[in-house]
This record gives C-alpha cells, structure tokens and sequence, in this order.
C-alpha cells in the first residue's frame, strides 16, 4: 500500500529506483557523521583492547616485563646470605642482582599463596559439612566474642594525670569593694544567661533568646549536643558555680553522644568540645570530661585522612566523610581551622599516652615549616590533596587569627621551651607587620 502525496508532483519525473551499486555516487570523498562515529567506536574499542591486554596479561617469564623503575624498590629481596633473617626489609636491586635468586624467590610466594588458597578451602568445605544452625551458632559467637573486646577497650581506664595547682579559684573575695563589685555584677550576668539557656534551650547546641528556644548550627551539626554546656563549665566552676556545673557534667555524663549522624567542622568542635572538656576535667578531676574529650577526638581523627595529612574542615562523625568549604578557595583548608587543634591535640597525647594526636599536629607544623611562603606570610588557604597554597590571602584577622594565637600559646604552654613554636610566631608576624604597615617598627 502506498501512502499518499502531499503535494502535487506537477508532471515533475522521478528517476526510478535502482537498489544496485550504482545507486551510490563514486564520487564522495568525505565520510557522514555517522561513518565518522561509528569508525571512532572501532577505534577506541581497539585501543582500550590493545592497552588492556598489555596491562593484563598474566606474568610470565615469555613474557617480556614492562619496567616502571619500581620494581627494583618494591619486591622484597631476600639475602640468603644472612639466613633469610632479612625478610621484613627492602633492598634495592642493582643490575646484575641474581635473576636465578629472584626466580626462586618468586617461587616460594606463589607456593605461600597457593598453600594459604588450600588451607582456605579446607576450612571452607569443613563449614559446609556442618548443619545451618551450627554455622549460625559459631558466627552469633564469634559476633559476642567482638562485642565484649570493643566493650572491654571502651571501658579501659585511662591513666590518671597530676592534675595541675589551681591558682586564684579559691583565693577569696578581693579587697577592693569596686573589684569585688564588678566581679559579682559578671558572675550574675553569667548566672542570668546560664539559667535561661536551662530553662529554653537545654540539650541544644545554642538559644535563641529572642524567640526563647534552642537551635543547632550547622558547625555543630544537626544534633542536640549540649555545644553551651561544654564550652560554659571552665567558666562555670571559676566563678565558683558548683552547682550549675554539675548539673553540666550530669548531662554530659547521661547525654552526650558522639556516634551521631553529624557533619560537624573539626575547628569549632576541637576548640569548643574537646578544649572545654579537657578545661573542666583539668579544673575538677572528674574522670568523664577526660573519657568524653579522647571519645570525640576518635571520631574526628579521620578528618586527617588526606593525601597531605592537612586536615577537612567537616567530617561526618558517623561514617568518618570529610570535605571543605566549597567557597573556601575551590575547597581548600583553612589555615587558622587546621592551625588551631595544636594545644588540645598535645594534651590528649598527654593524657592517653597515645601518641596518635601529637602526631597529627606536629605534621602539620613541619610541613608548613617546609613550604615556601610568598613575601614571607602563611595565605590563608592550603589545599588538602595537592599541598598547595591555593588564593595567596593573608589575614591576621579572621581565617588566620587563631593560627598566630595557638603558635604563641604552645610556646607559653610548653612554658617557653617549644622553641619551635615561638620561631615560627616570629618569623610570620615580622613580614605580616611590614606588608601591612610599611614599617615593622611602627607597630613594636
């Protein structure tokens, strides 16, 4: 059935249809679009095939090797000189090295893998045999045997500390009755704000004193936290609020829960939550502040997980996720964030005896000690994945401030032997001072 026409052919003659080769003009040299992509689909199948059967090829010794340079620094060379006592170190291989040797040494891995493949199978085929319910009952114990170690490393005491002499708490009233005046005016103000943070917001993270209800930020994360009762009880006990700091340490002893579903900035909850719980324990003694401050501090330790060990702005304390501030510099770190965890992190390695923390920090300090610094100044914005500065801006100010502050305060924490830290303060506040005011001695 034909369809019909639109339009009036108009006696116009139509070429009859020719199906035979020469229907196709002989006389096109370019191909279509289509032709085009269709013989650069075979192209890159070719290639990829062609790459991926030169990576993948099994190893043989028909074979002829692809040599990166690498192989001499990673394959482990036993010196059966020694004993074969050697087998944990790495030697490097010269040319000339014993290629029978290494052959053997081939062998005895493969013959490891191959026994470890058997044994495995072994075991495998041993737990078939058994019954479902018997192979339920030895994973259900084997789940119970996990829960009681992680329960039992959990519940394992930390190791006490001397606590440090505590000047001025105690001391009495002043004897200046405008002092004396002025004190009590402040520790009233703080009482009014403590008592109506307890009565509208507790448990969240801030209060809203306008609308009279609590809010969690997203520094803190979306969780109730109790962020102004850690950061209030230093303050609290100072001030000789006993009362209104137990009722602080109460919920954070009952309340205070870090395996939650929040992304939190590593900054604000390191100076906030571990800072002040470490204060109070340092100002009390009890135990809980410290056990709590050493539970966060895990959960922030994978934030450290970068190429270059600076660490994310955020991380999910959850599942462990880190990343940067979009607007940060195409997601860069911020110097004064990763630049002031250095006293809290010294004192957690202090305390546990774990020197994980102090670690973390001190490969901050040497790798900035190791860049380059345009005119002199620390910018701003360090990238965690490549090691690069990223915007050269430099600010005493915010973004910065607290780097300078804590480069001080471990120098006067360490009652002034980190010698280390004080260089550093110097050397970066000099340039700062002459690039912002032309003349360094104006400013001295």
């Amino acid at each position: 059935m034909t369809a019909p026409a639109l339009l009036p052919l108009s006696g116009r003659r139509l070429p009859p249809l020719n199906l035979g080769a020469s229907s196709f003009p002989h006389h096109r040299a370019t191909l279509r679009l289509s032709e085009k992509f269709i013989l650069l689909l075979i192209l890159s199948a070719f290639i990829t095939l062609c790459f991926g059967a030169f990576f993948f090829l099994p190893d043989s010794s028909k074979h002829k090797r692809f040599d990166l340079g690498l192989e001499d620094v990673l394959i482990p060379h036993v010196d059966t000189s020694k004993g074969g006592k050697n087998l944990g170190s790495f030697l490097i291989h010269g040319q000339g090295h014993d290629e029978h040797r290494h052959r053997e040494e081939e062998e005895r891995l493969r013959n490891k893998i191959r026994a470890d493949h058997e044994k495995a199978l072994e075991e495998a085929k041993e737990k078939l045999k058994k019954s479902r319910d018997e192979i339920q009952a030895e994973i259900q114990t084997e789940k119970s045997k996990v829960v009681q170690e992680l329960k039992k490393k959990d519940s394992k005491p930390l190791p006490p500390v001397p606590l440090p002499n505590l000047i001025g708490i105690n001391s009495g009233e002043p004897a200046d009755p405008d002092i004396r005046e002025k004190r009590n005016k402040i520790k009233e103000m703080m009482k009014h704000a403590w008592d109506n943070y307890r009565q509208y917001g507790w448990g969240h993270n801030e209060l809203k004193p306008i609308a009279r209800k609590g809010h969690s930020t997203n520094i803190f994360g979306n969780s109730q936290m109790g962020a102004t009762i850690v950061d209030a009880l230093d303050t609290l006990y100072i001030m000789g609020l006993h009362d209104e700091f137990r009722e602080g340490q109460e919920w954070i002893d009952k309340n205070l829960d870090f395996s939650v579903n929040s992304e939190v900035s590593v900054f604000e909850v390191n100076i906030r939550f571990i800072g002040g719980l470490l204060a109070a324990y340092y100002l009390s003694g009890q135990e809980v502040f410290k056990i709590k401050a050493v539970q966060l501090a895990g959960k922030l330790l994978p934030a450290f997980s970068t190429p270059t060990g600076i660490p994310w702005a955020m991380v999910n304390l959850k599942s462990g996720v880190g990343r940067n501030w979009g607007w940060a510099s195409a997601g860069s770190s911020i110097l004064a964030e990763f630049g002031t965890l250095h006293m809290e992190f010294v004192h957690l390695s202090y305390l546990t005896g774990d020197p994980v923390y102090y670690n973390k920090v001190m490969h901050i300090r040497k790798l900035l000690q190791k860049m380059d610094r345009p005119n002199g100044l620390y910018p701003n914005y360090l990238n965690p994945r490549t090691g690069r500065w990223g915007q050269h801006h430099t600010s005493v100010g915010g973004l910065g401030d607290s780097f300078y502050e804590y480069l001080l305060k471990a120098w006067l924490m360490s009652d002034k032997m980190d010698t280390e830290a004080r260089k550093m303060y110097d050397d970066a506040i000099e340039p700062s001072l002459a690039n912002c005011f032309g003349w360094a001695n104006i400013c001295l």
